[in-house]
């Protein structure tokens, strides 16, 4: 994978803009989280997807279903 390098200058309030090269090689879109860390003067970015639930498929375990216990059960 090659990498995609571009700069952008943080505005009065403190906001930038993410450039469009590397928008497209990480394929940032609407609505993504972006996990900012800060490793001494380095900062990394990994894009959160949004992630889809069909909530009208049955599952193993409603909300409905849930305590405490069931964490325990299933070592979460």
């Amino acid at each position: 994978m090659s990498k995609a390098g571009a700069t952008s200058k943080a505005s009065k309030k403190n906001q930038t803009t993410i450039p469009a090269r590397v928008r497209k090689s990480l394929q940032i879109a609407k609505g993504d989280t972006l996990l900012w860390t800060v490793n001494g003067d380095e900062v990394s970015i990994k894009v959160m997807k949004k992630v889809k639930v069909d909530w009208n498929r049955n599952s193993d375990l409603s909300l409905l279903d849930w305590t405490p216990e069931t964490d325990k059960e299933m070592d979460l």
